[in-house]
């Protein structure tokens, strides 16, 4: 009998990579088409449709405009792109990518591949993971496993004791708690912003390389972006191993300089802000768990600021036997076929349960329980009517950035009917909820899901019930004048109900923001 064939998927912001763990020949990383390791995560719209890849990226330096290569960053949002009249989701995007992808390992291998093991960010939802466990099966891919990047990081490292991982990647930054102990690896916690990566020291360094060399242009709608921010990551590999670098700047970018001297000292001085943010988190959670060693992974990894940074606020990093660049995709491959010799137990990362009806939050699954985990609450029905479970992902007491996930109906309720709310949680995280009557034989079964377009839908009511909420409480905090101030922002808050559900989620990450600030402000 053969055994099923599994790859491991590192789907990066900016590259991807693949591996696959052969019984007896251990892992070996997947050359695409081009004859690399590596393949540019870039979708771009041409005369055939989308494609992806080398062919993509292309088409990027001359045309920036119909090709895109963030489309992680924007899964679970009302993000789309549009080109020739119509518009993309990014999960719609994602599909050609995967697919190219999954066209690479059959080559590679000789044989059909149907299954595949996706790395995702820790800090990825129940939205972002469906998302992209939809686009993998639309690209070819019947049986799809997930698994936090900085935990299969863990796996391919294979290390006995208590570490923490910090994988600093392109797109995103995540932190991951792990302890191993005769190849059981287990996660403690995971944490992670979409907001920090590699690609933002590289636009840094790519805005003060065009103002030294007199270069003039808009990022996004100039062929010269796709091309300066090329040149900025390369620059920034070529400081990772030197103290200087002299940039040539390539024909047709600049009149006045023909190269420029580029430092190790100036290039830190733009990015220290985001190394020392970096720094921080890792040393809270360093001190929450006094772990005994610290690994960095991903390209950003190999900064010698981050190093140095983190040597003196926290511990020297430990030095990888591989490639950092490749520690997750490896780790993706071993997971594939995890049991053979390491086996993997990875953790929920923010606590789950359901709304009631002062807005406060029911936990049902808690923060930090081992995957895969499933838990159920009977509830009672006061009234007759239609009855709502709002699905809540949060801790405790509802707080303004708590993330109202989907409320789900269920009709015809008596009064004092049982209502049962069911939660599993499977290994790779995805989310899957069943509410269930016990009246008489009358049960709905309902699954937690985005709609067609790969958008988680905006409940925009419930949304706001959490931040008036929230709001209220804070305003007791504030003098007569400030209070004024806050019954503006309930204000606005309300205005939402009458906009577009495309400017819903954006309007209220802002209100977010806003409360944030004032929560920093009166917290204790």
């Amino acid at each position: 009998m053969v055994e099923e064939i599994v790859v491991g998927v590192d789907l990066g912001t900016r590259y991807a990579q693949l591996a696959v763990d052969m019984p007896g020949k251990g892992v070996s990383l997947i050359r695409n088409r081009w004859g690399n390791t590596r393949t540019s995560s870039m979708v771009a719209v041409s005369s055939d449709g989308l494609i992806a890849g080398e062919d993509a990226a292309k088409i990027a330096l001359t045309d920036p405009q119909v090709a895109w290569w963030d489309m992680k960053r924007h899964l679970g949002t009302d993000w789309v792109a549009r080109m020739g009249g119509r518009t993309y989701t990014p999960e719609e995007l994602l599909i050609p990518m995967i697919c190219l992808l999954r066209e690479d390992a059959e080559a590679y291998l000789g044989a059909f591949v149907s299954s595949c093991v996706l790395a995702v960010p820790a800090h990825f939802s129940f939205p972002e993971r469906g998302a992209l466990a939809r686009a993998a099966q639309s690209a070819g891919f019947e049986k799809i496993r997930i698994v936090n990047e900085p935990t299969a990081a863990a796996l391919s490292i294979g290390m006995d004791g208590r570490f923490l991982i910090i994988d600093f990647g392109a797109g995103t930054l995540d932190l991951s708690l792990v302890e191993g102990e005769r190849g059981i690896f287990q996660v403690i916690e995971s944490k992670g912003r979409k907001d920090i990566g590699g690609y933002d020291l590289d636009r840094l360094l790519a805005d003060r390389m065009c103002r030294r060399a007199g270069i003039p242009f808009s990022r996004a709608e100039d062929p010269r972006g796709s091309l300066m921010m090329r040149e900025a990551e390369g620059v920034k590999i070529a400081l990772s191993s030197t103290g200087s670098v002299t940039w040539r700047i390539p024909a047709g970018l600049s009149s006045r300089e023909r190269s420029i001297e580029i430092s190790r000292q100036e290039f830190e001085m733009l990015i220290r802000p985001v190394i020392d943010e970096v720094a921080g988190m890792v040393s809270r959670m360093w001190r929450r768990h006094n772990p005994q060693k610290l690994l960095v992974v991903g390209g950003s990894g190999r900064i010698p600021l981050l190093r140095d940074t983190l040597a003196a606020k926290v511990k020297d990093p430990e030095r990888l036997r591989s490639s950092p660049e490749d520690a997750v995709v490896t780790g993706t491959a071993l997971y594939a076929n995890q049991g053979r010799e390491r086996l993997l137990i990875d953790v929920l990362s923010r606590s789950l349960g359901v709304m009631n009806v002062d807005g406060g939050v029911v936990q049902i699954l808690g923060r930090g329980i081992p995957l895969p985990a499933e838990a159920k609450r009977s509830f009672t029905a006061y009234g007759n009517g239609s009855l709502e479970v709002t699905i809540v992902q949060g801790e405790g007491r509802v707080k303004s950035l708590n993330r109202v996930l989907q409320t789900l109906y269920v009709d015809n309720v008596k009064d004092g009917e049982i209502v049962e709310v069911f939660f599993r949680v499977d290994g790779g995280g995805l989310l899957h909820v069943e509410v269930k009557r016990k009246r008489k034989t009358s049960r709905k079964t309902i699954s937690l899901e985005t709609d067609a377009s790969g958008i988680m839908p905006c409940d925009i009511a419930s949304e706001l019930r959490v931040r008036e909420d929230r709001l209220a409480r804070l305003s007791m905090s504030f003098p007569d004048n400030f209070q004024q101030r806050l019954g503006i922002i309930v204000t606005e808050a309300r205005s939402l109900r009458n906009e577009d559900s495309a400017l819903q989620w954006q309007a209220l990450e802002v209100i977010d923001r806003m409360i944030a600030e004032i929560e920093q402000v009166v917290s204790p």
